[in-house]
């Protein structure tokens, strides 16, 4: 046999054993998946429905920067109304960090030197 030859079935070979391999495996995940949900229905059937749960207490409004600190809001609302000349009252919407500022920081912090 030639080298051609003998490296197309090394191929092949190497092929067949992947595939049968990927083949399995997902079998594998697949019979679990079946396992695992048939285990969660019985659990799910063999449970005493309970007394009805009390009705959820309504929540508290949530505030309207959620995870900004109300010190920066105060500062960004004060920066915000210094720029505007024509002195109108200004009210603030929502506060969103930009991506450019994470790109401004990064490229500072990489092109320094």
């Amino acid at each position: 046999m030639n080298i051609w030859g003998e490296s197309l079935s090394v191929m092949g070979i190497g092929l067949v054993i992947v595939f049968l391999g990927l083949f399995i495996l997902i079998a594998f995940v697949y019979l679990l998946a079946v396992v695992l949900s048939d285990h969660k229905k019985q659990a799910e059937a063999t449970d005493v429905p309970a007394a009805p749960a009390p009705a959820p207490a309504p929540a508290p409004a949530p505030a309207a920067f959620a995870g900004i600190d109300p010190q920066v809001v105060a500062v960004i609302a004060a920066a915000v109304a210094a720029m505007d000349a024509s002195g109108k009252p200004l009210a603030i919407r929502s506060i969103r960090r930009s991506p450019a500022w994470k790109r401004a920081a990064r490229a500072e912090q990489v092109y320094r030197f």
